[in-house]
């Protein structure tokens, strides 16, 4: 290790998603910002998420650079691929540059630090430990150094895992305390605070609000912030560092506003959190003070427990125009095996009062948790046709519908090990954080199927949740609201201009390789086309290129030409009502287009060894033999353990 009282250091987000959001990578401009204010101030920030560059660009410029400290910031398990190549290839490049990588993919340290190039990992939040590891680093004579640093995992001189304690949590006032310059100016800024007109989260979430089109809002940017970080449930498919929850002063929240306010003409707020509004005092002041700043606002996310009308009402005469939930479920049963500590009328409840105070919602649902059913599914679609029903306005194809993914540092993850689903140790491991690799969880061929029926069945699962809830929908307002609604919709009223523009995007990690340096271009438009930036909106990832002519419905020709199967469904809904016997046909031919011929015909062949034989077998062994929740099967042993695995994991597989 290298004595230097100003080391530099470069800290890199990786692609997430094929496209970037408007979602700013916060996380990172947190752990710059306090570095640089603890005396670091040789710290840079490579957007790589926001720029992308070709791999081998990103390579170039890391050498270019020479950092003493790389940060790569892993958000997200499914980042691992591109975590593995880069580090590898930096590592190469730079032997003395220290690697240290931050983020959920932190939950499979040993993978990480065995297979990769980071040779440390952050496991709290990265402000402290960033600062406490930077002035480790300074004075550190061998690895053994840093296991005074809390919140870090790595290898010791002898290839052991070394695990410290925690961080304790950062104080309230200063969650997320960023100093925005750090973005920088020009294109950048129109990319993260999008003007209105511009940002695909106006027409996802606030369009329905008429507030929108008040002449003083003309002009006006898109900011996204966050009022706490973490949450009070601890759900079995999700993973987090965090602890608990901490609501930022509304004081200091509302001054950050302020400044965004001023700075970049803020008009419209994304308040990101995931549990918004849970503390009814800290609600209370946030509603009295945002209302006197006349700015619209949304919620990213909302727990059902803790909403009632009068709350709801206030917040929208205070300005807000949309409320997400994390409803996941309309059965009791799967809610319970999700542990998320919420009744299924309280999902009822909210989608009602939403309704009755005009405020935008959509319905976010997790199918194929284990324990999934025909039972509960009919129980969800039973749900969905009452959202539907409450407005002649919702959209019922407004359907966020996500097959469960297991993340490592999560009980569903761990039953998945133990079901033998995912590989026991190392090798099977990494094998399976390669198949989820730059993957969502909309992807029907990478998920894993928890349920006891066959695959082709969960998709059949996923149609017959938006075909009844469209039948739900005609039924209570007719055809005509139906298609009213339907071609006024997010999903499709801008396809025609797409469709006019497609050859002018490109998406994929490895697009745009001249954004490397990010250098404000004068006149620059954004650097591909951008998606909301919260990845619960129905409308992103599912946008289809269906042209329409003039408002008209498209013909099926049409639509098959365009390679358009699903739309089919979108636009002829009362056709499968009627011919439910041809609806396995039509997820069959719509899987084939999603994941092709092979993939499709092994769903088929397995679908007909279920039908023929596997259905009627009795006293099966099931996935999961009661409807509590899956940490509570874990800690009750229903799952044997895994012999000969790294006792040293055992804290991060758990998650916080």
């Amino acid at each position: 290790m290298k004595s230097n009282d100003s080391p530099k250091i470069l800290i890199v987000t990786i692609p997430l998603r094929p496209m970037p959001t408007d979602f700013p990578p916060m996380g990172s401009l947190s752990v710059i910002t306090a570095l640089k204010k603890a005396g670091f101030n040789n710290t840079e920030f490579y957007d790589i998420d926001y720029l992308r560059p070709a791999l081998s660009d990103v390579l170039n410029y890391i050498e270019d650079k020479k950092p003493d400290i790389l940060g790569i910031s892993a958000v997200v398990s499914t980042a691992y691929e591109y975590t593995k190549n880069l580090s590898l290839e930096i590592q190469k490049r730079l032997p003395e540059t220290t690697i240290l990588m931050g983020g959920n993919l932190g939950a499979s340290a040993e993978i990480v630090l065995k297979k990769t190039g980071v040779e440390y990992i952050c496991t709290s939040e990265g402000e402290r430990t960033a600062i406490d590891f930077v002035n480790c680093w300074k004075t550190a004579k061998s690895k053994d150094d840093f296991k005074n640093v809390n919140g870090l995992t790595f290898l010791d001189q002898n290839n052991e895992m070394v695990i410290t304690p925690f961080q304790d949590p950062v104080e309230a006032e200063k969650v997320y305390d960023i100093d925005w310059s750090l973005m920088g100016e020009g294109e950048k800024i129109d990319f993260f605070f999008p003007l209105s007109h511009l940002a695909p989260i106006i027409s996802s979430s606030f369009s329905k609000d008429p507030r929108v089109s008040d002449s003083h809002r003309k002009g006006k940017r898109v900011a996204t912030l966050a009022g706490s970080k973490g949450c009070v449930a601890r759900c079995t498919f999700c993973h987090r560092w965090d602890k608990g929850i901490r609501y930022i002063p509304v004081p200091v929240l509302m001054e950050r506003l302020d400044k965004l306010i001023e700075k970049y003409n803020v008009g419209f707020v994304n308040f990101s959190d995931e549990n918004f509004g849970t503390d009814r005092k800290w609600l209370a002041q946030f509603i009295l003070e945002i209302a006197k700043r006349d700015i619209l606002w949304r919620v990213s996310g909302m727990r059902v427990n803790t909403i009632h009308p009068e709350s709801i009402k206030k917040m929208k005469e205070a300005g807000c125009s949309c409320i997400y939930y994390g409803m996941e479920s309309g059965s009791q049963k799967i809610l319970d095996v999700m542990e998320k500590v919420t009744k299924v009328e309280q999902n009822y409840n909210a989608v009602k009062w939403m309704a009755e105070n005009n405020l935008y919602t959509i319905v976010q649902l997790i199918i194929g948790m284990p324990g999934e059913t025909q039972e509960t599914i009919d129980e969800t679609c039973k749900f969905t046709s009452y959202f539907v029903e409450q407005s002649p306005n919702t959209d019922p194809n407004a359907l966020s519908i996500n097959f469960a993914q297991a993340l490592p540092g999560t009980p569903l993850y761990e039953i998945a090990r133990r079901k033998g689903q995912i590989g026991s140790f190392i090798e099977g491991e990494e094998k399976y954080l390669y198949q989820i690799s730059d993957r969502d969880a909309r992807d029907g061929e990478t998920f894993l199927n928890f349920t006891e029926y066959p695959r082709l069945l969960l998709e059949k699962w996923h149609f017959d949740i938006q075909r009844e809830t469209r039948s739900a929908y005609i039924k209570k307002w007719g055809m005509d609201n139906y298609y009213k609604v339907v071609l006024n919709s997010s999903r499709f009223k801008d396809l025609a201009e797409m469709k006019e523009t497609a050859g002018t995007t490109e998406s994929g990690y490895f697009a745009d390789p001249a954004r490397q340096n990010e250098i404000p271009l004068e006149g620059a438009s954004l650097p591909r086309e951008q998606v909301s930036s919260d990845a619960t909106d129905a409308t992103q990832g599912i946008k289809e290129e269906v042209r329409l002519e003039q408002g008209q419905i498209p013909s099926v020709w049409s639509l098959v030409k365009q390679k358009s199967i699903s739309s089919i469904a979108t636009f002829y809904p009362q056709f499968f009502s009627r011919n439910k016997i041809l609806i396995p046909i039509f997820v069959l031919a719509n899987c084939t287009r999603k994941y092709g011929f092979i993939y499709s015909i092994r769903l088929f062949f397995d679908y007909l060894r279920w039908l023929l034989g596997d259905q009627f077998k009795k006293n099966k062994n099931s996935i999961i033999p009661e409807y509590i929740s899956l940490r509570k099967l874990l800690r009750k042993k229903v799952f044997p353990d895994i012999e000969g695995e790294n006792p040293s994991m055992a804290n991060l597989r758990k998650g916080r």
